[in-house]
């Protein structure tokens, strides 16, 4: 039987600011692939939280890394939330994190190996609000996004305002991005030779019709309910971009806010962002 009542019953959780950044992290060893990815994650987190700009809370979402990260995390990031699980995988946890948090919150979420320049937050709310419908933001444009999932979000750019097509993004912006996953710049190249990149304007300001997994601002409302529980443990995050296109417009800011880093700190990336 019980004894009186749960004191903690009418006791309120802990509130969160109006904007949530939201971060997945997954460090297995500090071996192989993983050799020098402790550095990137610090970098990334450092990053995110330093440069935003805004008053922010912060939820990590740890998939079973080892010891010397998730202890790091607590000490030097302080997140408001900090969930360590077991390794359930990327797509899921971005889900649940979503879930915590009251659904009129901004949701500006990241993998842990995306480095974000000064003040990356406010363009991605911006261009959030500005655009009619927007469901998603990234401020990191890359030419491969457009392969897929940008439907909807063409048809609709269409009909508001004017959509402009070409060789938009800057080809250093498409190298870097080659280098961070593995890719040379000429593969790269080769790669996307007949893609075409789309740029709305509409009330004197513009952005990239089409948006990323990797890191993007959304509110949660938005993202609650998009299916994800594939089993994967990176998940197949294509399902997730066209899940998002039918949602609303999927954009970029025109500006490079935010960047891919990959699993190593090569010569090129440290002078660029002078770490």
């Amino acid at each position: 039987m019980r004894v009186g009542s749960n004191p903690l019953k009418n006791t309120g959780a802990l509130e969160l600011a109006p904007i949530v950044l939201a971060v997945t992290t997954h460090l297995p060893s500090l071996q192989g692939y993983h050799k020098d990815r402790l550095e990137i994650v610090k970098l990334c987190l450092k990053s995110m939280t330093q440069n935003a700009g805004m008053e922010y809370s912060l939820i990590v979402w740890d998939n079973g890394s080892i010891k010397s990260l998730t202890d790091w995390i607590e000490d030097e990031i302080k997140p408001d939330i900090f969930v360590k699980s077991v390794n359930v995988g990327k797509n899921p946890a971005k889900t649940a994190m979503a879930n915590m948090i009251p659904r009129d919150r901004y949701f500006a979420y990241s993998d842990d190996d995306m480095y974000f320049y000064p003040n990356w937050l406010r363009p991605q709310i911006d261009t959030l609000n500005h655009f009619p419908g927007t469901a998603i933001v990234t401020g990191y444009p890359v030419r491969t996004a457009f392969r897929w999932g940008v439907e909807n979000t063409l048809r609709q750019c269409r009909k508001f305002g004017k959509v402009m097509e070409g060789k938009m993004i800057p080809k250093d912006w498409e190298d870097d991005f080659a280098l961070s996953i593995g890719r040379t710049p000429e593969f790269q190249e080769q790669y996307t030779v007949a893609d075409t990149d789309y740029k709305v304007e509409y009330r004197g300001k513009q952005a990239f019709c089409t948006s990323h997994h990797c890191q993007f601002v959304t509110r949660a409302e938005t993202i609650v309910g998009i299916p994800q529980y594939d089993g994967l443990a990176l998940g197949d995050e294509k399902v997730f971009d066209i899940e998002m296109d039918k949602k609303g417009l999927r954009l970029a800011t025109t500006e490079r806010l935010t960047r891919h880093m990959g699993n190593v700190l090569d010569d090129k990336l440290r002078k660029d962002i002078g770490a």
